[in-house]
């Protein structure tokens, strides 16, 4: 029986980016000016909690097969 290696979890870099530089144009739409830091921030956290969606969603994917 040939069996295929488990595909490894990637970390959401893209993803990441995309909240980065949608709470960029938000505070630049809303305020008129620029928070890195609080984008910095929201793009890590969503992005550390999508991270750990995957990992779990995986995990449970690997138990039930």
């Amino acid at each position: 029986m040939n069996t295929m290696p488990a595909p490894h979890t990637t970390f959401p870099v893209a993803e990441g980016l995309g909240i980065f530089v949608g709470v960029v144009a938000w505070y630049l739409l809303a305020d008129g000016h620029i928070e890195l830091i609080r984008a910095l921030l929201a793009a890590a956290a969503g992005s550390i909690v999508w991270f750990g969606l995957r990992c779990w969603k995986e995990k449970n994917r690997n138990k039930h097969h």
